[in-house]
């Protein structure tokens, strides 16, 4: 198994390809080989493990899982950083490497969903088993390469080890929570202060829409605080690794319900409660102030002081529920517009100035 390339080396070789750090894929490669090696430690990763990586980089952490665990399955979205890894990786016979957004719609990637599912189900890697089996969906944007000597190797758990891009952390964690895969843990690596989020406990001054969604869906917990220093580029802000536990059993019908009441109610955070639901459902203060007593809340509570099952309560509530997703509709058509607003704005910058990367 290879051993995770020196700065300088990492440097050197993306210089022959060509290569440079794309700030668009939030490309910041740890370079510190202690770092690396405790992030495998702490994922406890072994011959038993099949492991998720989404963002192969340079490939330093998915050489050391490959050491580790029994099967890897690496996802990267840069077309140049997809070739490097395929160089550097070479020598894994355990490692299958996907090229794609993992992300899509705000969702899971479905074809990386259907190549995860599929292997689960029948210990097949959809088209790409055998030697330096290789195969490409150029619909799709997606392509799959395995260095597997033969058929797959049947794993009995399922782990995500990975260091996220700062931009998309969050969103990659609950797409994967969201698809129920059997995940036994997953161990990021994501920017400090979004860990602290996502650990929060309710009262917690970091206690947001981030920690009440993830505690319905799994266990966080901040395992160590990581210095920019061990990254190049360097970013500006520390990073945290971060274990997350997802629950075995989770209603995700309710989920949805409480997911849409939770960012129509934080859009007044600071107000109280019973304010808070009054403008967000269009409803008097003295109808929204019933329904929290029934739930067992204070209608002069600030939002932010439920608790999840409180708000699952209300979400679950069959006069409440239609008004949520008339106010939960409305909400996403004006972030539509924000963002066609952003992304047309964007496109003018980059015709103007170049892309910044």
């Amino acid at each position: 198994m290879p051993e995770p390339l020196k700065l300088q080396d990492i440097k050197q070789r993306m210089a022959s390809y060509g290569l440079r750090p794309h700030k668009q894929f939030g490309q910041n490669f740890l370079a510190d080989f202690n770092m690396l090696r405790a992030i495998v430690a702490d994922a406890e990763v072994d011959a038993g493990d099949c492991v998720v990586e989404i963002g192969t980089g340079a490939g330093s952490l998915s050489g050391l899982l490959c050491d580790a665990a029994g099967l890897v399955i690496t996802v990267e979205i840069d077309r140049g950083m997809f070739s490097f890894s395929r160089e550097v990786l070479e020598s894994c016979p355990n490692v299958v490497q996907v090229r794609c957004d993992a992300l899509e719609r705000s969702g899971l990637n479905p074809a990386l969903l259907e190549l995860l599912r599929g292997y689960l189900e029948t210990g097949e890697i959809g088209g790409a088993s055998g030697p330096l089996a290789y195969r490409a969906d150029a619909k799709s944007d997606f392509e799959v390469a395995s260095n597997l000597p033969g058929p797959a190797p049947r794993c009995g758990r399922l782990k995500m080890v990975a260091n996220l891009p700062y931009s998309v952390a969050t969103a990659i964690l609950f797409a994967l929570l969201e698809t129920r895969l059997p995940f036994e843990r997953m161990v990021v690596m994501l920017q400090h202060e979004v860990g602290e989020k996502l650990s929060a406990r309710p009262g917690d001054s970091e206690w947001g829409i981030p920690g009440l969604l993830v505690s319905r869906l799994a266990k966080v917990r901040m395992i160590r605080k990581v210095p920019a220093k061990v990254f190049w580029p360097k970013p500006r802000v520390d990073s945290a690794l971060v274990e997350v536990i997802p629950h075995d059993q989770v209603d995700m019908v309710a989920f949805a319900r409480l997911r849409e009441l939770t960012h129509v109610l934080f859009q007044h955070r600071r107000k109280s409660v019973s304010n808070a639901m009054a403008l967000a459902l269009g409803v008097s203060n003295a109808q929204a102030a019933t329904w929290l007593i029934a739930k067992g809340a204070r209608p002069a509570d600030r939002t932010e002081d439920l608790l999840p099952d409180t708000i699952q309560a209300l979400a679950d509530d069959p006069q409440i529920g239609p008004l949520v997703r008339k106010a939960h509709n409305k909400s996403a058509d004006q972030l539509l517009a924000k963002a066609e607003k952003k992304a047309r704005r964007a496109a003018w910058q980059k015709r103007v100035y170049g892309e910044e990367e």
